[in-house]
């Protein structure tokens, strides 16, 4: 049997394609998809520039801003600061309950008032202030008297009421009206203990054309 060329021995030899070709003569990648990955070059700025595009990165650096120890005390001093002007504002509003329920808190309340220039008073309560009894007679000419006793329904005290007078003829037709200031009551900064009575008498001076006319009268109380 001859020998075949195959039975020879394999033996590696550099391509004829290659041999002789200067490096600048070498195959360049035709292709960015046959660049091998460490052609690419690293640009850690440019990483760094896409991190804010990233929403759980923005979420933790919002986070995290929120963590700081200056923005946490600057939110806790605010809230503080919001809670005490409520509590002030609701003190100024109800200072007179708060004074007449909570008598430790009238000193507070009278220093509060000593720099908002207010005052404290007893509670005004009109629908607990009813009419018990009433009178209008008659003394001279043109003079006459009115006499009335207040009630007061509610469990704590109230401040006296203003009275509104209207004095009417044969016909309803009202003649004079008058209101009557607790001032001119002689009850300024008076009250009306609880569920206790207030009686006052006091003068009325009609003039000589509608002291004949009177026949009758209506009697109401109410807060200015």
């Amino acid at each position: 049997m001859e020998p075949s060329p195959l039975d020879a021995p394999f033996v590696f030899r550099p391509s004829e394609v290659t041999v002789g070709l200067r490096d600048s003569q070498l195959p360049m990648p035709g292709s960015e998809s046959q660049m091998l990955p460490e052609d690419f070059e690293h640009h850690p700025d440019a990483e760094e520039d896409d991190l804010p595009d990233v929403s759980f990165v923005r979420q933790g650096r919002r986070k995290a801003w929120w963590r700081r120890p200056g923005v946490r005390i600057a939110l806790a001093s605010s809230s503080l600061a919001l809670a005490l002007l409520l509590l002030l504002q609701l003190a100024y509003q109800d200072r007179d309950r708060l004074a007449l329920t909570q008598p430790s808190l009238r000193p507070v309340l009278e220093g509060l008032c000593s720099l908002m220039r207010c005052t404290i008073s007893a509670p005004r309560q009109i629908e607990a202030v009813t009419i018990e009894s009433s009178g209008f007679n008659r003394v001279r000419n043109d003079t006459y008297r009115l006499a009335f006793t207040l009630r007061n329904t509610a469990p704590v005290q109230v401040a006296v009421p203003a009275m509104e007078l209207t004095i009417t003829d044969s016909q309803d037709q009202t003649i004079a009206r008058r209101v009557l200031t607790p001032a001119e009551l002689g009850a300024d900064n008076a009250v009306i203990p609880a569920a206790g009575e207030w009686s006052r008498s006091v003068g009325v001076v009609l003039g000589p054309t509608g002291g004949g006319r009177v026949a009758g009268y209506r009697l109401l109380a109410f807060y200015p």
